[in-house]
């Protein structure tokens, strides 16, 4: 039998798909879209590898919150990451964007619309919608700016 990655895997495959494909103004808004392989770090070589990628955006997994509903199944609720980074040549336009270029503000609501309260159609891996809940600023200078935006959803696993 194949290795199909997972719940995670496979809801990742979904999220890299629609963000490689996401496009503004007829334009990709990323250069690079892949799951999370530690292709960026936070420290100074890290921020400086971001120009190769950027802007990119790259598919994690941050952490499960569970429960138990009645009868005892396992309610499991994963968080995803979108990694997202962008870099530029003046202070600011990372963040903040200019009339050429997308910043990650514009870049943030894309993200956004693109998977709040939305789910992959896959029926292998039934899940409720995805819902943002939040972000961490993991680095930032005047040129560049990393951010983290998690996503959550949840999904019923029966006992048998």
């Amino acid at each position: 039998m194949a290795n199909d990655g997972g719940k995670l895997g496979i809801w990742a495959d979904w999220m890299v798909t629609v963000l490689a494909a996401l496009q503004y103004n007829g334009k990709d808004v990323f250069n690079t879209v892949e799951k999370w392989k530690h292709q960026i770090g936070v420290g100074a070589s890290g921020l400086e590898s971001l120009d190769r990628f950027a802007p990119c955006a790259f598919i994690g997994y941050v952490e499960d919150d569970t429960a138990r509903e009645g009868g005892y199944d396992l309610r499991e609720v994963p968080t995803l990451a979108v990694i997202v980074g962008v870099v530029s040549q003046e202070p600011g336009v990372a963040m903040w964007g200019d009339a050429t270029h997308l910043g990650f503000s514009k870049i943030r609501d894309l993200i956004i619309d693109a998977f709040d309260g939305k789910r992959p159609s896959d029926e292998a891996v039934k899940c409720d919608e995805f819902y943002y809940v939040g972000a961490v600023l993991m680095a930032a200078t005047d040129k560049k700016i990393v951010v983290e935006m998690h996503f959550e959803t949840s999904e019923m696993n029966p006992v048998n």
